[in-house]
């Protein structure tokens, strides 16, 4: 497979990088991350790398960033000071995240975590077993699951139960 094949089809965590050079490219309007990108997995703030590149934050890292965009620090040092290396990931994905915790903040969706974007039908034990979640998005979980039990038992309310047919004595109905 040549290197350009490589590179369109993208990777994932466990591919092979050593197509990547020094310099991020652009793949189908994305940068690839070069050498040194298990930094940017390992340090907290990224929930996902995709297959085509995309990294995927976490909603702190939002948080963070919009705070120290606040108080006067551009995009590009804000992001390298969340511990990502732009040298790594390149200086677009500073500016797009910067646009994206703004973004975030001004529909009022930065500070809050709305429990109508998660699966109510989701045990707590299976809650509990994701370890990424924050306290936020275990409360909107929770919240959730309130909702889904709600509606369930709104839902068994509306049912006509077995357990009517069933007599309880022994004398007939009249």
């Amino acid at each position: 497979m040549t290197d350009d094949k490589k590179i369109k089809n993208g990777y994932d965590r466990g591919d092979d990088l050593d197509f990547v050079t020094d310099s991020p490219k652009m793949v189908d309007g994305v940068e690839v991350l070069g050498p040194g990108y298990e930094k940017v997995l390992d340090n907290g703030m990224v929930r996902d790398l995709t297959s085509n590149g995309r990294i995927v934050y976490t909603h702190d890292f939002y948080v963070l960033l919009y705070k120290k965009l606040e108080s006067g620090m551009d995009s590009v040092a804000a992001y390298e000071s969340l511990g990502f290396d732009t040298k790594v990931t390149g200086r677009e994905r500073a500016y797009q995240a910067a646009k994206r915790a703004r973004e975030k903040a001004a529909s009022n969706r930065l500070y809050t975590v709305d429990p109508g974007s998660y699966d109510g039908s989701v045990s707590p034990e299976d809650m509990l077993k994701m370890a990424d979640l924050s306290k936020d998005e275990l409360i909107a979980y929770l919240k959730a699951r309130n909702y889904y039990m709600e509606a369930l038992v709104e839902a068994q309310k509306k049912t006509r139960s077995v357990l009517e047919d069933i007599l309880s004595s022994s004398k007939p109905r009249r």
